[in-house]
């Protein structure tokens, strides 16, 4: 009975004090360049991933400061804990107690700032993340949410199991992956590794190696440079190079649509289980050429790019 009463106590509390309690961090630990900042964000199961952001960006200054927001119902169940040696600092926040949740719970958003040359590694077990401007190894992880990489020098390593991810103006390698969700990619300079379980894939203004794969979604590449690999198992294709093209484009179902610069020198292999293939005018293929194939060399050959589908047609054309 006791128990009862202290949870409708607890309840009645929450529904009639509007607010409203509040919270927040505003705390600045002294950090050289070259070190690593680490995020554990975990505000438990229920908490609603719209509530919940995490943002984080590079300033001028040898310090790490984070500045947290902490608003709305259940807000004083939340906490954060930070530490720091010589080799970075380390960002926790918890949420605790069995009404926490209730009322839509607490808004939170945590923003750190970092100097310009460091390390993050991000964990949220909900809501969004997004880094701007940072110089040094990045990884970040997300349970529930969309992840957004601005900027940055470096490898970078992103998992999310149900949201977006985007990544634009990178130099270094580059690996996400998304359960079900969208990927975005544009303006990197390095490798990339990209894979999504549900969702479109697309990729503008590669320059370095691309193995990009969907199992359902449409991929696109626009303006790449360098051996690329793309797969999907449902869902059409479309691709367009800046300089001579090689690798594979491959789809179980859907169209597959090339564009390559009129001077290009290649060995193409372009097939189709069922369906046509054509070459757009201004395009000599010196090879085989039939309704559902064409394999050759053109401009005396070069690299092979090999495309594929196996329900759908295949058309190559000049930029």
């Amino acid at each position: 009975m006791k128990l009862w009463l202290a949870i409708a106590l607890s309840i009645a509390l929450l529904a009639c004090s509007p607010g409203e309690f509040s919270g927040s961090l505003d705390q600045r630990l002294p950090a050289k360049p070259g070190g690593l900042l680490q995020v554990d964000l975990d505000l438990g199961e229920a908490a609603r991933s719209e509530r919940v952001t995490l943002d984080v960006r590079s300033h001028d200054a040898d310090e790490v400061w984070a500045v947290a927001d902490v608003s709305g119902p259940g807000a004083s169940a939340v906490s954060f804990r930070l530490e720091h040696d010589d080799t970075g600092v380390r960002v926790y926040g918890r949420a605790g107690g069995l009404l926490s949740w209730l009322f839509g719970g607490p808004s939170v958003q945590l923003r750190v700032f970092v100097p310009r040359e460091f390390s993050v590694d991000l964990r949220s077990a909900s809501g969004p993340i997004r880094v701007e401007d940072v110089t040094g190894s990045l990884r970040a992880r997300t349970a529930d949410g969309c992840l957004d990489v601005r900027g940055a020098e470096g490898p970078v390593r992103l998992r999310t199991r149900g949201g977006a991810i985007t990544v634009t103006e990178v130099q270094g390698a580059v690996e996400v992956r998304a359960q079900d969700g969208s990927i975005e990619l544009g303006w990197i300079t390095g490798a990339v590794d990209a894979r999504t379980g549900q969702g479109n894939l697309s990729a503008s203004h590669l320059d370095g190696r691309a193995e990009l794969r969907a199992d359902s979604g449409e991929i696109e590449l626009r303006d790449v440079r360098g051996e690329v690999s793309a797969k999907t198992e449902s869902g059409a294709v479309y691709a367009s190079f800046l300089a001579d093209p090689s690798g594979s484009i491959e789809t179980q179902r859907g169209s597959v649509e090339v564009s390559l610069p009129a001077a290009a020198k290649l060995a193409l292999d372009a097939r189709s289980g069922r369906g046509r293939v054509e070459i757009g005018a201004g395009l000599d293929v010196d090879g085989a050429r039939g309704e559902d194939r064409a394999t050759g060399t053109l401009n005396g050959g070069g690299e092979t790019l090999r495309i594929y589908t196996a329900r759908g047609s295949v058309r190559v054309e000049p930029r």
